[in-house]
């Protein structure tokens, strides 16, 4: 009998529940929580007072549940990590691996930035010398072609002259 009723007192005190189940529901009223802690924002924002009065009276309730679940499993929850606080440390430790490894990385980038530029200028200054050839040479053949021409026309005039000279 006796033992039957001190089961039946840590069930009512929350001592029979599973671990897990604790946390899960501890980690729900903290989700809920947050969730109204956004929407007192919503309706103080929206100047929605009724729904504020409300929200107010939802959080506090949430929170003597929270304050009661962390007295009774307090062990329990101090090796629980929340989700939050998992990412926080994720988000920490990568932020200081990146802090500590980001300076190389930036090296490399910076190193290859300026191999690619001085290969770019490279190819610009081939290209530009290789233009400056094609256009020279252009020009060369057009002088040469001109000087052709004029030459053969002033041969052919020379000619035309001697012809229409011999006739008169």
């Amino acid at each position: 009998m006796r033992k039957n009723l001190w089961l039946d007192h840590e069930l009512i005190n929350g001592k029979g529940v599973p671990i897990p189940e604790i946390k899960t529901i501890y980690q729900s009223l903290l989700n809920e929580n947050e969730r109204i802690k956004d929407e007192i924002v919503d309706s103080i924002e929206c100047n929605d007072y009724v729904r504020l009065s409300h929200l107010l009276a939802c959080r506090s309730k949430i929170q003597t549940a929270l304050l009661e679940v962390e007295k009774l499993h307090e062990d329990d929850l101090k090796n629980y990590v929340s989700t939050k606080e998992r990412i926080s440390y994720v988000l920490t430790n990568a932020a200081e691996t990146l802090e500590s490894r980001g300076e190389d990385v930036l090296l490399n980038v910076i190193k290859s930035l300026e191999k690619m530029n001085h290969s770019t200028h490279s190819l610009i200054t081939k290209s530009l010398e290789f233009s400056s050839k094609t256009v020279s040479k252009g020009n060369q053949l057009n002088h040469k072609a001109g000087k052709f021409l004029v030459k053969k026309t002033s041969q052919g005039l020379s000619k035309l002259a001697d012809v229409i000279n011999k006739k008169s």
